[in-house]
């Protein structure tokens, strides 16, 4: 039954890993869905019965190849379709990678680049769900729930 209440109201629960270099720069991928290119964290659904923490590593191998060496959650965000069409929970967690070397393998249709990006960037970025409100709190106690606006398009 719950299964079906999700699918029919199209709640969807993603995990996002936030990974930065020795530079502090935030690795992102760009997505292409309906001839629209946006950047979002690496990452994807959780599926019915599975943890957090092991559908950020399916994801995380299945999308770039890379293997989690160690991951602390950070923040959850909420992003609801004004007109009731989807809302979206998302799960952010702090990532270190093992042999950080990310490919995108050729079975994967929707990511067509990835790069590291400065705070500053991101902030200028069409970013999906949008949590720049995290990368602007510098120096600050950082959010640990946003809510961002439902990105149309």
């Amino acid at each position: 039954m719950l299964d079906f209440f999700l699918k029919s109201k199209k709640l969807r629960v993603r995990v996002a890993a936030l990974i930065r270099n020795n530079k502090g720069e935030i690795f992102l991928i760009k997505q292409r869905k309906k001839n629209k290119d946006y950047w979002l964290l690496p990452g994807g659904g959780i599926e019915f019965g599975e943890s957090a923490t092991l559908a950020l590593e399916r994801e995380l191998k299945e999308e770039l190849n890379l293997k989690i060496n160690s991951s602390k959650f950070l923040l959850i965000n909420e992003s609801i379709d004004p007109k009731g069409g989807r809302h979206l929970l998302q799960l952010v967690f702090e990532v270190e990678v093992k042999d950080f070397n990310p490919s995108i393998p050729k079975s994967e249709k929707a990511i067509v680049e990835f790069a590291f990006h400065s705070v500053e960037s991101v902030l200028e970025l069409e970013l999906r769900p949008d949590i720049k409100s995290y990368f602007k709190e510098s120096g600050k106690e950082k959010p640990r729930f946003i809510k961002s606006n439902w990105v149309v398009g």
